[in-house]
This record gives C-alpha cells, sequence and structure tokens, in this order.
C-alpha cells in the first residue's frame, strides 16, 4: 500500500501568503491546477485557494435582506454568508482570501485514506504536511488517477 509521500507531487506550485490576488489567478491559470496551497515564508500552509475563491472575489455582494422584528434589524439567509461574501472581495493578498480550514495528508497517511479525502470532501488537492506544517508535497486527483492506472 503506497503512502502520501510515494503519492505526492515535488516539487509543487504554491503562492506566497502576501502575493496580491492577482498574482494568484495569473499563477492559477499559468499552473493548470484547480486550486494552490498558499504558504509564509517559512513554508508553513496558511491555506488554500481555488478557482471558486477567484470568482467569488469578483463577483458582486448581494446585500442581505433585512427584517424589523420589535426594532431588530433580522438578516434573512444568514450574516455568515454575507460576510464570506465581502471578505472575499475585499481580499488583497492571498492570505485574505485563502480558505483557512483545509485538509491535510500526513506524510505516512494511507494514499487510499488521501483519495477518500478527494472524494468525500470534493476538493480537487490536498496538501502533505510535515509535523511543523510546513507543505512538502501536494496530491491532487490527477495523482491518485495516475496511480490507479500506472500502479
Amino acid at each position: 500500500m503506497k503512502s502520501a509521500r510515494e503519492l505526492m507531487t515535488t516539487p509543487f506550485v504554491a503562492v506566497q501568503a502576501d502575493d496580491p490576488v492577482e498574482k494568484v489567478g495569473s499563477v492559477l491559470l499559468e499552473s493548470g491546477h484547480h486550486s494552490l496551497p498558499v504558504l509564509d515564508k517559512d513554508g508553513r500552509l496558511v491555506g488554500m485557494i481555488g478557482e471558486r475563491d477567484l470568482i467569488d472575489a469578483h463577483r458582486r455582494v448581494h446585500l442581505p435582506t433585512l427584517v424589523t422584528i420589535l426594532d431588530a434589524l433580522i438578516p434573512l439567509g444568514g450574516m455568515h454568508e454575507y460576510e464570506e461574501e465581502l471578505r472575499k472581495v475585499t481580499a488583497v493578498s492571498a492570505a485574505q482570501l485563502a480558505s483557512t480550514q483545509v485538509i491535510t495528508a500526513a506524510p505516512d497517511e494511507d494514499a487510499d485514506a488521501v483519495a477518500e479525502k478527494l472524494l468525500r470532501k470534493d476538493i480537487h488537492a490536498v496538501p502533505v504536511v510535515d509535523g511543523e506544517k510546513r507543505v512538502i508535497g501536494i496530491i491532487t486527483r490527477s495523482d491518485v488517477l495516475r496511480n490507479l492506472l500506472n500502479p
């Protein structure tokens, strides 16, 4: 049974936390990947940015519908969604735009478990991180497929 270390791609494409959003878009398009890890200056994982994040960053913000009940303004549809939209459209750096709840893999994790994460969570890539949260590689759906077709 292969491990994440055997399946991961190195070197990998990543962006830095302080990279401007425009640069992130260029790197994403040029690399052909669907998502990229965002790293701090020490190579530690800050988050992930995907195509959806960049598309969201360029959308119009839809103001929530408010209802007045007993002199209180109550948003319909939830304030969380509005706050998330606002966060994305005002982001100027990769760190500000990145999703911070990232599913990762350990180097010795079973490759089948990583494939399961990709499928169950409907994500395109899983960063492989060491004990200090430094990204040492990345596993994409293509890596899993390549392993299945050429074991």
